[in-house]
């Protein structure tokens, strides 16, 4: 077979080209566009997020400048530089709320400040409230009291409050002295202000029973060892009173003993064991428990 040439100098022909060609040049176009594309978008975004930049910085300066505003109290000026704000980015809620805050200002009547002059009660409640935080309770509770006698109703709930602390607060400073039929009547003079109060009532009723058991000592044991029982099941820990309890219980026991009441007196003793036990009751106690058999046996 022949194969059929080309004549020299015949005109060239796009026909002539191979298909592969062709191909090549369809697929290197479609990349430059999609090249093309992606290089748009990219500047496209980049521009966006220089310009939000723009934005956001130019607002946070307009918000300085608006909070300097209202510092120097031009509040017109900086509201209307809050509105600018809000035509640049109208969801800015620091604008919208600073808004709202200057209106609040603007539209509130100014009502000018009467200047009073203190009372002659409103100064001795001023030297009462010193010695009050001074923990002066003996001095806060006589200036509070005349604030009263001054002037009845004057700051009443503030003052009860305050009387009544002082006197707490007097009767437990009693206490520490030693001078406890002086706290009995201070925690006395508490209730009578405030008389629902558990924990007074409480120290009230503690300090109280101890005075009885000092009053009645020595002079009546069955009486003292029922307040001192009674003290020692609320608090066993309270001052002296485990010690007193068992003195009482030998106390009563001896007592016993001198009238020949064995049983008795043995069964005071075991009663003091019970609460402390010293070793030197143990015999004591022992020895009236014979006693007490042998009358018994008798």
């Amino acid at each position: 077979m022949e194969t059929q040439q080309q004549p020299a100098g015949a005109p060239f022909s796009f026909r002539e080209l191979p298909a592969s060609f062709w191909y090549t040049v369809t697929i290197s176009t479609g990349l430059s566009l999609v090249i093309i594309l992606v290089m748009v978008f990219l500047g496209y975004r980049d521009g966006l997020r220089r310009g939000e930049a723009q934005t956001r910085q130019q607002v946070a300066i307009l918000l300085q400048r608006a909070s300097d505003m209202l510092e120097a109290g031009m509040h017109d000026e900086a509201r209307a530089v809050y509105t600018g704000i809000l035509e640049f980015d109208p969801q800015n809620e620091a604008a919208r709320s600073a808004i709202l805050a200057v209106d609040a200002v603007v539209t509130t009547e100014t009502v000018p400040e009467t200047v009073v002059e203190p009372t002659a009660t409103d100064l001795e409640w001023a030297r009462a409230q010193a010695l009050y935080e001074e923990g002066r309770w003996q001095e806060a509770i006589q200036r509070f009291s005349f604030v009263q006698s001054m002037q009845p109703g004057y700051r009443s709930v503030d003052l009860q409050q305050k009387l009544f602390v002082s006197y707490v607060e007097l009767a437990r400073a009693a206490i520490a002295e030693g001078n406890l039929e002086e706290a009995v009547q201070l925690f006395d003079s508490a209730l009578e202000l405030e008389p629902n109060n558990p924990q007074v009532q409480e120290e009230r009723y503690m300090i109280a029973h101890y005075v009885d058991v000092k009053t009645y000592w020595g002079a009546n044991w069955a009486h003292v060892i029922r307040l001192l029982e009674d003290l020692y099941r609320i608090d066993p820990d309270y001052r002296d009173v485990q010690f007193l309890l068992q003195r009482a219980h030998v106390y009563q026991g001896e007592g016993f003993a001198r009238e020949g009441n064995w049983c008795a007196a043995a069964a005071e003793y075991t009663s003091a064991i019970a609460v402390l036990d010293w070793l030197e009751l143990r015999p004591r106690r022992d020895e009236l428990a014979a006693r007490c058999r042998n009358a018994g046996s008798g």
